[in-house]
């Protein structure tokens, strides 16, 4: 081939690629720039933008029309029960194949493992249930005394009492009465058991007291018993009876029992025992002595015994008999509350024609024992006290803690020295400067653990709060419990429906307890003669405002003992001078006889042999009638001048003036 051919032939291969390139890029314009321009693919289709938008929504609508038509599939659902029923039937180790023999359904116990399953709680009920009666509580006991409280009504929940009293209100004198038992909760129980009541239904819940007093009359004879109203002390509960649908028999309240029932399990404590009043002075109170308690008075007589005292004690060949002296009140300074059975002596023929009267006859004084724990707590005691009521917030503190770590102080003594601490405590708090005048919430008088029998588990103490008594007469006293009903509302259960009516179950009532004395408030002791008249000359105490005050009377055949005179009280007015006021020392007792140079034979304290000596003395007999209590008694100069209760309140009132006046 010439060289000149082939470069011809390259030349116009080239023009021809060039055109044939510029003929597809219009091919490819034309269609997709004219012919189809702007168009995607779409369920199959090549569509425009104006076609899009309608295909997308007839697709929608189809899918709607769809979804709305369509119909679940039905799938066949095994027969689980059966399956489970031919599992168990086939036993343990069955055959997976139908075909095949099947093992025995049981297989044979060749050893038990494990601790027997526990009973459900809930289920079936017993029948023919026997209702239990709540037992009877132990040996009754009582304690008196006097005092100055905020007669607030107590809740069951400490902290929301009724708000106290205002400021110009002031606390209220009352004489009281707390009667005590312990009662046999764990043998409760048993019977609950051994009657068939189901486990979670044999529990021993207190829902409160009822008690009944007996007055003594002036024939010396006991009158009917009476229902003794709880004081606001104790706290109220509202207990409903159930409520029954009268065509179903159903229980319609079931829900306010519930209610009830769960304050009454919350508050076992305060219904057992519950606390009493805020006092600002006067009696502490304190636990009833019950059998196993360590008790003030037993310390007091233990006390009293070291130092060689003796207990007043007619002689054996006759003579006038005189009854048991009366406890000796707690020791409180100014405010000590009267002890009780502080009436005369009765009246008894003599044997010999001689009288016998109480200790201390005669004799030289023995010298003063060196200071014991006792006695140095009661005068921290003291002191705590007058510091508190003088606001020294610190001094009341540290007398109160030296109460308190003082290892001979007796319990009702350390009860005190918290209250006076917890005062004083508040009394430092800073009060705000501005704002209305708040008055403080008293402080409660109770245990903050529950009291029990040390001498036997599972008993505790039952207590209930007497204020309706009247100052100086003699009362006895019994109680019982009532418990709650585990079956209430649930008749089938029981062998007598009629009990399932009961939402409380009243127990046994207690035999009575001994006779105690109600704390009086005035006594009058006969000193002597007066010179030159047919007169006796007699003091009166009489119990004001939580303090002993003192005034001197004489008397004649047909005089009335005592009666209102103005005195100084210690109070202040507003110009800081003492105040005097109207007091009554009234005791109502009439003078029906007189009789001077009296013989009496005057006993000696006991020797180092414990025998008795008797002097002759003569007195004067004032015999007078009681108004408290109907009776005719006689007092005797020479006797009271050594009485336990005069040396109490003289004391008192010296302690008062001193302070006060």
């Amino acid at each position: 081939m010439k060289k000149g051919a082939i470069s011809l032939i390259e030349l116009h291969l080239e023009k021809g690629v060039l055109g044939l390139t510029v003929l597809w890029l219009i091919f490819v314009g034309v269609r997709y720039l004219v012919l189809e321009p702007n168009k995607i693919e779409f369920g199959g289709e090549r569509l425009g933008p104006a076609e899009l938008d309608e295909a997308i929504q007839r697709r929608a609508e189809e899918l709607q029309r769809a979804v709305r038509s369509a119909q679940p599939k039905a799938e066949p659902v095994p027969n689980f029960s059966q399956e489970l029923e031919q599992g168990f039937n086939a036993g343990v180790l069955g055959a997976s194949t139908p075909n095949a023999p099947p093992l025995p359904s049981t297989l044979r116990v060749v050893g038990q493992f494990g601790a027997a399953l526990p009973k459900l709680e809930e289920g079936q009920e017993a029948e023919n249930v026997a209702s239990v009666t709540p037992l009877r509580p132990r040996q009754v006991v009582a304690r008196t005394g006097i005092s100055l409280v905020h007669k607030l009504q107590a809740a069951l929940v400490p902290g929301t009492e009724t708000a106290p009293p205002a400021a110009s209100e002031g606390p209220v004198e009352l004489s009281w009465v707390t009667v005590a038992a312990y009662y046999p909760k764990e043998a409760q129980l048993r019977e609950m058991t051994n009657a068939g009541y189901a486990p979670y239904r044999a529990k021993v819940y207190v829902v409160g007291v009822d008690v009944q007093r007996q007055e003594l009359t002036p024939v010396g004879e006991y009158g009917p018993w009476e229902d003794v109203p709880p004081a606001k002390a104790i706290p109220k509960i509202d207990i409903p009876d159930p409520v029954y649908d009268d065509k179903s028999g159903e229980l319609i309240n079931q829900a306010a029992i519930d209610e009830a029932r769960s304050k009454v399990y919350e508050a076992q404590q305060l219904l057992m025992q519950p606390w009493f009043y805020p006092l600002d002075a006067g009696d502490e109170w304190d636990v009833p002595p019950l059998p196993g308690l360590e008790t003030e008075q037993e310390e007091e007589k233990s006390a009293e015994a070291k130092k060689g005292k003796s207990e007043t004690e007619p002689p054996s060949g006759g003579g006038r008999a005189a009854p048991p002296a009366p406890p000796p009140p707690p020791s409180g300074g100014r405010g000590m509350a009267p002890p009780a059975g502080g009436g005369g002596r009765g009246m008894a023929p003599g044997a010999t024609g001689g009288r016998t009267a109480g200790p201390f006859g005669g004799g030289g004084a023995a010298p003063p024992p060196p200071e014991s724990g006792a006695k140095r707590a009661a005068g921290d005691l003291r002191a705590a006290r007058k510091a508190l009521k003088d606001k020294d917030w610190l001094t009341a503190e540290q007398k109160a803690d030296a109460v308190l770590n003082n290892g001979d102080a007796s319990r009702s003594a350390k009860s005190q020295a918290e209250r006076i601490k917890r005062e004083a405590q508040r009394g430092r708090e800073p009060q705000p400067e501005k704002g209305p005048r708040t008055v403080a919430m008293p402080v409660w008088q109770g245990p903050t653990q529950l009291v029990t029998n040390p001498e036997k588990e599972g008993e505790p103490a039952l207590w209930f709060h007497d204020d309706s008594v009247a100052p100086g007469k003699t009362y006895r006293y019994r109680l019982r419990v009532k418990l709650w009903n585990p079956y209430v509302g649930r008749r089938a259960s029981l062998r007598d429906p009629a009990l399932a009516d009961k939402t409380v179950l009243v127990g046994e009532w207690s035999l009575p307890s001994a006779p105690i004395t109600v704390a009086p408030r005035r006594h009058f002791f006969v000193r002597g003669p007066v010179f030159g008249e047919p007169a006796a000359a007699v003091e009166v105490f009489t119990w004001h405002k939580g303090n002993w005050l003192k005034e001197d009377f004489k008397v004649r055949v047909g005089d009335a003992v005592g009666e209102p005179r103005e005195v100084r009280t210690g109070e202040l007015d507003k110009d800081d001078k003492p105040k005097r006021e109207t007091v009554d020392f009234g005791t109502g007792a009439l003078v029906l006889d007189l009789r001077f140079d009296e013989p009496v034979l005057l006993r000696r304290a006991a020797g180092k042999q414990g025998e008795f000596a008797y002097r002759e003395a003569k007195t004067v007999a004032l015999v007078y009638l009681d108004p408290v209590d109907g009776q005719v008694k006689e007092r005797l100069s020479e006797v009271d001048r050594n009485d336990p209760i005069y040396k109490k309140v003289k004391d008192a009132y010296e302690e008062f003036r001193k302070e006060a006046l």
